[in-house]
């Protein structure tokens, strides 16, 4: 799918800037290997994304401490570092993490278990959106997904870059693997598609509310809750 559709020029030379941004920091990250965010140590081999140095992840736990309910099934969709899955078991019943990067996994369950968290409160599961997930369901699907488009071939890219068909196969598979009055937190911003993502929101039925925001000179990010449509 050809992201010219959803972007406009001066959009994608902008993400092209944030890219390299993006990529410096995580060389300096990947020299270190070790980084701390609201008191939660981690660390972060060459490869895996870093959600230091970054607004997004903040602003997704910002919210979820408001969000997560002791009884919550979580799904953690992409989880990466690990980050939010830990967040997320400190107060969910059960929480599942998921990420196609093999590496990431591994140190995603290295940073669980750094941080003092059960073996029993997350499974680690490997694979893309929901394949792994057949017949499961959760009461709170959290996805910090990437929004800078591309065509990613290294594990590092797949975390920042994609195409805009992820964003609409998990808007249109996403309700298969939600409870009764289950719902979605997902980040999101006007640096990439918000074209594609109303589309998306309206053609699968959610409903939405906005959660938080926050403003920066290159784009909004922004943290919405989605809920099937009635």
């Amino acid at each position: 799918m050809d992201s010219r559709e959803y972007l406009p020029l001066s959009k994608r030379l902008k993400q092209e800037i944030i890219k390299a941004l993006l990529y410096v920091i995580h060389l300096l990250v990947w020299s270190i290997k070790f980084v701390k965010l609201s008191g939660i140590y981690l660390f972060i081999p060459k490869g895996v994304f870093s959600p230091k140095f970054t607004i997004t992840t903040s602003l997704v736990m910002k919210v979820l401490d408001k969000e997560i309910k002791e009884d919550d099934v979580v799904l953690d969709m992409g989880t990466g570092s690990g980050i939010i899955a830990i967040v997320a078991a400190r107060k969910a019943r059960l929480v599942y993490a998921i990420d196609v990067n093999e590496k990431a996994l591994a140190t995603a369950m290295l940073n669980a278990k750094m941080n003092n968290i059960s073996g029993n409160k997350i499974r680690f599961i490997r694979g893309s959106l929901f394949e792994p997930l057949k017949g499961k369901r959760f009461s709170l699907i959290i996805f910090n997904p990437p929004y800078l488009y591309g065509v990613p071939s290294t594990p590092y890219e797949m975390a920042i870059e994609t195409t805009p068909s992820l964003l609409i196969k998990f808007l249109a598979q996403a309700k298969r693997y939600l409870t009764n009055n289950g719902r979605i937190i997902l980040a999101y911003s006007t640096l990439s598609s918000s074209k594609l993502l109303w589309r998306m929101i309206i053609k699968c039925s959610w409903s939405c509310k906005f959660l938080a925001y926050k403003k920066l000179p290159w784009e909004t990010i922004f943290i919405i809750r989605l809920r099937p449509r009635s």
